[in-house]
C-alpha cells in the first residue's frame, strides 16, 4: 500500500474512495498512519471504524497503541486501553499490555508501568519485562531494570541477553562487584553472549 511509502496522503485518498472497504484495508490504513507519526488521525479512523459497523481485531488495537506511544500521545494511549473491553468488547492480549507498558516506561514513568503491570489478569511474558527493561537501560534506572532484567532471567535463563543488559546497568551506576557477579552467574549458566550486544568493561 502508498502509506508503507510514506505516500499517506495518496494512500488515504485510495482508502476514501474505495467501494470495498473491509478489516483489512482498515487495519492496513491505521498502521499507515501509526508508521508516519499521525496517532490522531488513527485514533479518528478507529472512530469511524466503528460508526461504520466494521469490528476491530487484535491488530487494530495494536497498531493504534504504537501509534500513540510514537506520538507522545500516552493518555489518549491509556484511555483507549481502557475502552477496549467496555466500548469495543475486546479482550486485550499480551501484546496489548505490553504496548502500554512500553508507552510508560519510556516516558519515564516507571513506577506507573510496574503498578499497571502488577494489575495485570495475566502473567507478564518477556514481551512486557523486554520492554521495561528497556526503557530502564536508556535512564539507567538500576533499580527497576534489576527487577525487569531479573525477572526475565527467571523466564528464560539461557539468554545471555539479559544478563548482559543487567550487567551493563550495574556497570552504568558504578556496582562493579555486581556487574561482575551477573557476569559470573551467565558463565555459570552456560549461556553464550550473542553476537551484536556487549559488555561494558570493567576491573576484573
Amino acid at each position: 500500500m502508498y502509506s508503507t511509502c510514506g505516500k499517506v496522503d495518496t494512500a488515504y485518498s485510495v482508502f476514501t474512495t474505495s467501494k470495498i472497504r473491509d478489516l483489512v484495508t482498515w487495519n492496513a490504513m491505521i498502521r499507515g498512519f501509526g508508521m508516519h507519526g499521525l496517532a490522531q488521525a488513527a485514533l479518528n479512523l478507529l472512530q469511524d471504524m466503528k460508526r461504520v459497523g466494521v469490528r476491530a481485531d487484535a491488530l487494530t488495537f495494536t497498531s493504534v497503541l504504537s501509534a500513540c506511544h510514537h506520538s507522545g500521545l500516552v493518555e489518549e494511549g491509556i484511555k483507549l486501553f481502557e475502552s477496549m473491553t467496555g466500548e469495543y468488547g475486546f479482550v486485550p492480549t499480551m501484546e496489548h499490555y505490553s504496548c502500554i507498558v512500553n508507552m510508560l516506561a519510556r516516558v519515564g514513568r516507571l513506577e506507573a508501568a510496574i503498578n499497571f503491570i502488577h494489575q495485570m489478569p495475566l502473567e507478564p511474558d518477556k514481551s512486557v519485562w523486554g520492554a521495561l527493561l528497556a526503557a530502564c537501560l536508556d535512564q539507567q534506572n538500576v533499580e527497576v531494570g534489576k527487577l525487569a532484567a531479573e525477572k526475565l532471567i527467571h523466564l528464560e535463563p539461557e539468554r545471555a541477553g539479559h544478563y548482559v543488559a543487567l550487567s551493563n546497568i550495574y556497570a552504568e551506576a558504578g556496582r562493579w562487584d555486581d556487574a561482575v557477579k551477573a557476569r559470573k552467574e551467565m558463565e555459570r549458566r552456560g549461556s553464550v553472549k550473542p553476537s551484536g550486544q556487549s559488555w561494558i568493561t570493567f576491573g576484573n
